[in-house]
Parts: structure tokens; C-alpha cells; sequence
């Protein structure tokens, strides 16, 4: 029987970007504590930088390991970068929508065209996860901040 050679390369690229987004987090969390240790000041803070930590190595050791396809050399298809870029816009139209239109329906919007992009094509998805993971948000939101934000529907 014979056996298939895997290759692999190190992806310099992506690497770079996510060790740099890991270290600004470390950093953001170094400064935060040093400031103060106060559980309500690090509330969000913490946890997601400790998240961003973990996705980071997680990534880190899969851009370190990345397998060689044959016939990959060419890179991002025209196709996918227009994909990108729509994704790009995307969310700065999600940015710039939520104060003026509220949070609650640019997060929908914003689901619901980056699974749109994405690929996803069956209209139950689209259809029940937009909705069902603003509601989440916005739920998770309330609790979490003590001040009110923007919403058109909720």
C-alpha cells in the first residue's frame, strides 16, 4: 500500500495578521489590569481577550501546519476577492448602521448578508438564524450593559 506525502508550508500571511490582533489583545488586557483588577471594569474585557487568546493559538497552530494542495499555488480567485470585499462593506454598513437604524435590525441585516456571501442558499436558515441570533445578541447586550442602546424593534 502505498502512502500519499502530506507537505506542508507555514502561512506567512495569516500568521502574521493573527498574532498581531493576539498580541494587541494581550496587551489591551495587560494594560486594563494594571489600571485596575475591579471585576465590573473587566467584565467583557477579560473574557473576550483570554477568547481572542485562545482562537489565536487555535489559528496560529493551523497557519503553522497549513497542507500544500497541488495546483493552489495561484492564490485567491478574482471571485473570492470580490467575496471579501462585499464582506468588508458588509460589516461597515453594519457599523454605520447601528446607531442611525439600531442595533437590533443591523445585526439582523448584517447575519443575514454575511450568510448570503457565505454561500448559504436554503431560505429556512436564512430565514430563522438572522432573527434568532439578533434576539441572542441583543438579549446578552441588555444584560450585560448598564446603559440603554438604540434598537427600532426591540
Amino acid at each position: 500500500m502505498q502512502t500519499a506525502t502530506l507537505r506542508r508550508r507555514i502561512g506567512w500571511a495569516p500568521l502574521v495578521l493573527v498574532t498581531a490582533l493576539g498580541a494587541i489583545a494581550l496587551a489591551y488586557l495587560l494594560e486594563a489590569r494594571g489600571v485596575s483588577r475591579d471585576p465590573q471594569n473587566l467584565l467583557l474585557l477579560q473574557p473576550t481577550a483570554w477568547l481572542v487568546l485562545g482562537l489565536w493559538a487555535v489559528l496560529a497552530l493551523g497557519f503553522l501546519r497549513m497542507p500544500v494542495v497541488a495546483g493552489d499555488e495561484a492564490g485567491e480567485t478574482p471571485r473570492d476577492v470580490l467575496r471579501i470585499l462585499a464582506m468588508v462593506a458588509a460589516f461597515g454598513l453594519f457599523i454605520l448602521g447601528l446607531e442611525g437604524v439600531g442595533y437590533d435590525l443591523s445585526i439582523w441585516g448584517f447575519t443575514l448578508v454575511a450568510l448570503v456571501i457565505g454561500g448559504e442558499r436554503k431560505p429556512l436558515p436564512l430565514l430563522l438564524f438572522p432573527p434568532l441570533f439578533m434576539l441572542g445578541v441583543i438579549y446578552g447586550f441588555r444584560l450585560l450593559v448598564p446603559y440603554p442602546f438604540p434598537t427600532s424593534l426591540l
